[in-house]
């Protein structure tokens, strides 16, 4: 028998086609809960860029107002609370998970609503209190929905469901990029931010259809959790209220954290998280000006890196979604890396042959479609990692690590420009991929020394 054979026979679904993992009505779920969440992050980034600039926001500023996205790196602080603490009318009528994303999502409306009554050219300050209100619901929206996306989802779900999430989130995304910059052409920025927030109202309707998944329970954390409860309140030091209130902290805070690191290999997944995109990382925002140096127009850059890239992106997305249902999760992992790492390279090329549109579009579709790929597969890694009776929490502080990783690396990119010239700059990030490679390598190891026979390695 082989390999194609025991798989297909192993999952059946498989057999059907490249489609067969994605024909599922939780999937159409994933992608619309996904571009709510893509609506925010140009709003608070480029967009919001070119709308400062465009008012006449001097450089200087407008770097410093980057700093709203910094909720996003440091989510896992309050996303105990989005595991554990009930809304008051809304979890009993609409459960956990919905009550959350709904609330989220109100929040993320009244945010962009706000920011787009501001003027920068009066308050600059205001302005970026209110977007960073925004990028504060759109973090706690990402952590509840990939936490839904875990309990509702099968583990052999988590590729397609993750692809179409990814699907979704670029949707969301070209929205408030490319969407803004047409409709600024006929209306106000104010109004652009307006429209921007009505449709937030995609993500609403959906949490309001959607089915609340099953509450997921831990024995071994509810054992862990009741000890503890019982300990605090035999503390005579202790009146029965505070008791309760460190009880819940106990179980809200303490245990997903140590639940996480009790797994084994939960340091490298920490690691993976913070480099898995090194190279990318590297590169930072660098590549349009690269662009721009080798001699291509912004409107060229704009029709192929932003437009025929997202589309690249998507099928990259699509592609790993299949890879993993494939190979599964941990292979696809490493496959994605790897080929990602290599077409970085054709950047290169560009820099050595210099204008070629032709070359572009190349570069583009392979590098696009490799990233989609890397995506979904590193993002349905992350919920093989966590456990779904924590999964807020355990999501929000691995997600939290590859923005830092971003965040902390992509500083270096002008430096080494400077340094390195082009050529042996993209060559750098190119093989900084190795790095991820030995870690993907290094995980898989320890794991498979207790799990030595699950289709989750050797498949």
């Amino acid at each position: 028998m082989t390999v194609s054979q025991h798989t297909a026979q192993e999952n059946p679904e498989l057999s059907k086609g490249i489609f067969a993992p994605y024909n599922d009505r939780r999937m159409v779920i994933m992608a619309l809960i996904g571009f709510s969440c893509g609506i925010p992050l140009f709003l608070t980034a480029s967009t919001l860029s070119l709308w400062l600039n465009q008012v006449g926001i001097s450089y200087t500023k407008i770097g410093l107002i980057s700093w709203v996205a910094f909720p996003y790196t440091i989510k896992f602080i309050w996303s105990p609370f989005v595991d554990r603490l009930k809304i008051p009318f809304l979890t009993k009528t609409l459960g956990r998970r919905r009550s959350w994303l709904l609330l989220s999502q109100i929040s993320l409306i009244l945010s962009i609503f706000a920011l787009s009554q501001t003027d920068p050219t009066q308050n600059l300050t205001l302005t970026a209190l209110f977007a960073i209100c925004v990028t504060f619901s759109a973090a706690t929206q990402d952590v509840t929905m990939l936490a839904y996306q875990v309990e509702r989802l099968g583990r052999e779900q988590y590729g397609a469901g993750e692809a179409m999430g990814i699907f979704g989130y670029r949707m969301g995304m070209l929205m408030a990029g490319a969407g803004a910059l047409y409709f600024s052409e006929i209306m106000t920025w104010n109004q652009v931010y307006q429209v921007m927030a009505l449709f937030v109202l995609v993500g609403v309707a959906t949490t309001l259809l959607i089915k609340e998944p099953d509450p997921a329970h831990n024995k071994e954390a509810q054992k862990k959790e009741e000890a503890a409860r019982k300990y605090l309140h035999e503390r005579p030091i202790l009146s029965p209220k505070i008791a309760s209130i460190a009880s819940w902290l106990y179980g809200a805070v303490i245990c997903p954290f140590s639940n996480f690191m009790m797994s084994k290999g939960w340091w490298v997944s920490i690691l993976i998280m913070l480099f898995y995109k090194f190279g990318d990382n590297l590169i930072g925002n660098m590549t349009n000006i690269f662009l721009v140096e080798v001699g291509y127009s912004k409107s060229e850059i704009a029709s192929v890196s932003k437009i025929f890239g997202m589309a690249t992106s998507i099928l990259g997305g699509f592609i790993g979604g299949y890879l993993i249902a494939r190979i599964g999760i941990i292979k696809a992992l490493f496959i994605a890396a790897a080929i990602h790492g290599l077409s970085v390279l054709l950047f290169v090329l560009i820099a050595n042959v210099g204008y070629d549109l032709d070359l572009l579009y190349l570069t583009i579709a392979v590098e696009h479609i490799t990233s989609g790929m890397r995506t979904t597969a590193l993002f349905a890694f992350q919920m093989t990692l966590v456990t779904p009776a924590y999964a807020a929490t355990q999501l929000a502080l691995l997600t939290s690590a590859v923005h830092f990783g971003r965040v902390a690396t992509s500083s270096f990119s002008g430096l080494l420009v400077a340094n390195l010239g082009w050529p042996s700059f993209f060559t750098l990030a190119s093989g900084a991929t190795i790095i991820s490679l030995i870690l993907v390598v290094l995980f898989a190891k320890i794991k498979g020394r207790d799990h030595k026979n699950t289709s989750f390695f050797n498949r």
